[in-house]
């Protein structure tokens, strides 16, 4: 009686579910007809080094010293301050007036011309080269399986087949 239950529900699946038991994906080999690559614009920045020689100043000098006036105004002021009565402050200010006069006189007469000194200093920057090339990005196959034409995009060049997936199912 066990036997005859086990067969009877084996038939019965069969029956109500036969592309379950016939259904199934098998492989095989298309021929291909036409590979052609496709590409894509790819866009590199590069950083490089300009440098240059600039002329920049190094120095400068000559011209008036402010120290002689300043002098003069301070010994003029103590010379002042002594031939005048003691503790005059108008006699310190005239002399100070006076010996500032005289120290800026001097000053002028000893001045030697103004000048600039200039090198030259390598100054570099960097700036950023931009290029674009074209890059391999896949090839557009197109394929024949049992007289049909097919296409696909692959990532590898495919060689003279491709290998596809036939589906087998029931049509009802």
């Amino acid at each position: 009686m066990r036997s005859s239950i086990h067969v009877s529900r084996t038939l019965l699946a069969g029956v109500l579910a036969p592309g379950l038991v016939w259904a199934g994906a098998t492989y095989d080999q298309a021929r291909v007809v036409d590979v052609q690559p496709m590409y894509q614009s790819v866009t590199h920045t590069v950083p490089r080094e300009v440098c240059q020689e600039q002329r920049v100043q190094t120095g400068a000098g000559g011209g008036q010293s402010p120290v002689p006036p300043l002098l003069g105004a301070v010994i003029g002021g103590v010379a002042g301050n002594a031939v005048s009565n003691k503790n005059q402050p108008v006699g310190a200010a005239i002399g100070a007036v006076l010996g500032g006069a005289i120290g800026y006189d001097i000053a002028r007469r000893n001045a030697r011309p103004p000048y600039v000194t200039y090198g030259t200093q390598e100054v570099c920057t960097t700036v950023q080269d931009t290029y674009e090339e074209q890059q391999l990005s896949g090839y557009r196959v197109r394929y024949e399986y049992l007289g049909q034409t097919y296409a696909a995009v692959t990532r590898n060049h495919p060689g003279d087949t491709v290998r596809v997936r036939v589906d087998v199912s029931p049509a009802f």
